[in-house]
């Protein structure tokens, strides 16, 4: 397929974008009260509705957001020119007494600034360094962008592009321009892209691995209290896995060749030739070594009963377009940065790139009940609706809020993300009944998936991991499994419950994906480590070095 010349230029953007993250998105969101306590937690409780609706709905507290900067150090430099003058002395006449006047004039001037400005750099002026600083770090970037050239930018990409395993789309990048395709480190890279090719080993799809987490916990003290949030401590305890936690995974998941990949990239629909569909295995081409794995993150809602218990409170854009996440402490301060698990995925991959297939990251549920990505979105907020649930504290602002949540949605996507439904009200749904079912699949579908998510949702994640059919195959029956008929009518062909006896459960049917996720939250951990069950070794090589200390012990069930 020939490139388009704006596909091009948006390639080559992003490659700068790359680059410049690469050097310094590390430190971007890194506020000054960042630690290495972490950013993020939770997820699914075994609490009732009545339970989430005891919490009011409110604005985050605290108007003041603080984000890290770096700015450029700056220092102003003066010049001093003498002139010297060499010649027969002679008398004096009108003129050279008027020009001796006017240099014992500027002397006397050019003392008192020269005065002024050592007393100011002395003293310390912060309002013309910060000028200065700001003015120095534009122009050096000017620079920069300036001194990457066209060629130097294509060539970037495609590199990134071969880094995350796509080395067709990075040789069609370097010949969309046949001046860079003539350039011989353009044509070495070319044939080195070819080379690797050939020894790419296909993923068998029956043994990738999906492992899944809550919203990450971003202060244990706090979400760990019983003396402040009762039994939900133990919850939070029990489901919730800490930021540090999180990140000592990532290193551990890429040290061990671990790859993300989509649950698209493991199957995909495809018409045959008599014009049916059917679930196709995909081709998933990876180097020796590398293993195939999908991650996922529940109940990315950022629930009202959460607040206030240390953890993110809604996912924004940033300033770079990319999604991120606002924290409110203690004290009622707004914190922007990396306060669950998106933004400290990004952070990573930007890091190492090969930790993802073709830009894949993780897939985020959502459930409908309290809205999502902290966004009180659902028709129970909204007054003007017969849905309206009195309740609940109505939200005034519900169609910004669909707005901006919709901008988080489309950012989401476009770094990679995919999207799942959770059920509206976190439902069992291979308890509740047929009719009970449908009604709580519709919720979601015109709450979630028509109004916010442009209704193209093919992805379910099972509340509780609960299926509607048993291991078996033909337990998917669109003639024998109303629930499942009901559900694929719905539009969903990728179903994901847990099953954590296994380090890998996939089964590819006709028409849909099932496959088994492994949750890796404290009480998991904990049983790893108390009861030495060996479910998590072929992910950890110790999981005691991985467990947050400051987690309360023994762990709850859950």
């Amino acid at each position: 397929m020939t490139m388009s010349s704006e596909e091009r230029r948006r390639r080559v953007h992003r490659a700068v974008n790359a680059q410049k993250r690469g050097i310094r998105y590390s430190d971007a969101y890194r506020n000054n009260s960042y630690d290495d306590t972490g950013a993020q937690g939770r997820g699914e409780t075994g609490y009732s509705p009545d339970d989430y609706n005891t919490a009011s709905y409110r604005r985050p507290a605290g108007s003041s957001i603080q984000r890290s900067r770096s700015t450029g150090s700056g220092r102003n430099s003066s010049r001093r020119r003498q002139t010297n003058r060499r010649g027969r002395r002679r008398g004096p006449n009108i003129l050279q007494i008027l020009l001796l006047i006017l240099l014992v004039a500027a002397v006397v001037v050019a003392a008192v600034f020269a005065v002024k400005g050592l007393r100011g750099l002395l003293q310390g002026n912060p309002d013309q360094e910060t000028e200065t600083s700001t003015a120095q770090s534009e122009s050096e970037t000017q620079e920069t962008e300036t001194m990457v050239s066209p060629a130097e930018q294509i060539l970037t990409e495609a590199a990134r592009l071969a880094a995350m395993y796509d080395y067709d789309g990075a040789i069609e990048l370097i010949n969309s321009d046949p001046a860079v395709a003539a350039l011989p480190e353009a044509a070495s890279a070319v044939a080195e892209y070819e080379q690797i090719k050939t020894t790419l080993v296909r993923q068998d799809i029956s043994g990738i691995t999906h492992v899944f987490y809550h919203i990450l916990v971003v202060d244990p003290e706090n979400a760990f209290d019983e003396s402040r949030w009762g039994t939900q401590a133990g919850g939070y305890n029990g489901l919730m896995t800490t930021i540090p936690e999180f990140e000592k995974m990532l290193e551990e998941f890429y040290n061990d060749g671990y790859v993300l990949v989509r649950l698209h990239d493991m199957a995909s629909m495809e018409t045959q030739a008599d014009g049916t569909e059917k679930m196709v295995p995909g081709d998933i081409m990876l180097p020796p070594g590398k293993k195939a794995m999908v991650m996922s993150q529940d109940d990315v809602c950022y629930y009202e009963y959460m607040e206030g218990a240390g953890f993110a409170e809604r996912m924004i854009v940033g300033e770079d377009g990319r999604p991120t996440c606002v924290y409110v402490d203690e004290n009622g301060t707004e914190h922007v940065g990396e306060y669950d698990l998106v933004p400290i995925l990004d952070r990573f991959i930007d890091e190492h790139p090969d930790f993802s297939y073709k830009g894949a990251k993780a897939c985020l549920a959502f459930t409908g009940y309290n809205g999502i990505l902290g966004y009180r979105t659902d028709e129970t907020y909204d007054p003007s609706s017969d849905m309206y649930d009195p309740e609940k504290t109505a939200n005034p602002n519900i169609e910004a809020d669909r707005a901006a949540a919709r901008e988080v949605v489309e950012a989401l996507r476009a770094d990679g993300y995919e999207l799942a439904s959770h059920s509206w009200g976190h439902r069992d749904m291979g308890a509740i009944t047929l009719e009970h079912m449908k009604k709580d699949t519709d919720r979601w579908d015109r709450n979630v998936n028509q109004e916010l998510l442009g209704g193209t949702c093919d992805i379910l994640i099972y509340p509780r991991g609960a299926d509607v059919g048993d291991w078996r195959a033909s337990s998917y029956s669109h003639s024998d499994n109303a629930k499942f008929d009901y559900l694929w009518d719905k539009g969903f062909r990728y179903f994901c419950n847990v099953d954590g006896s296994t380090s890998a459960w996939v089964q590819v049917g006709d028409d849909f994906l099932r496959q088994g996720r492994r949750p890796l939250d404290g009480y998991n951990m904990w049983r790893e480590i108390s009861e030495g069950r060996g479910k998590m070794s072929d992910l950890f090589d110790d999981v005691s070095a991985i467990f947050d200390t400051r987690r309360p012990t023994p762990v709850p069930a859950y």
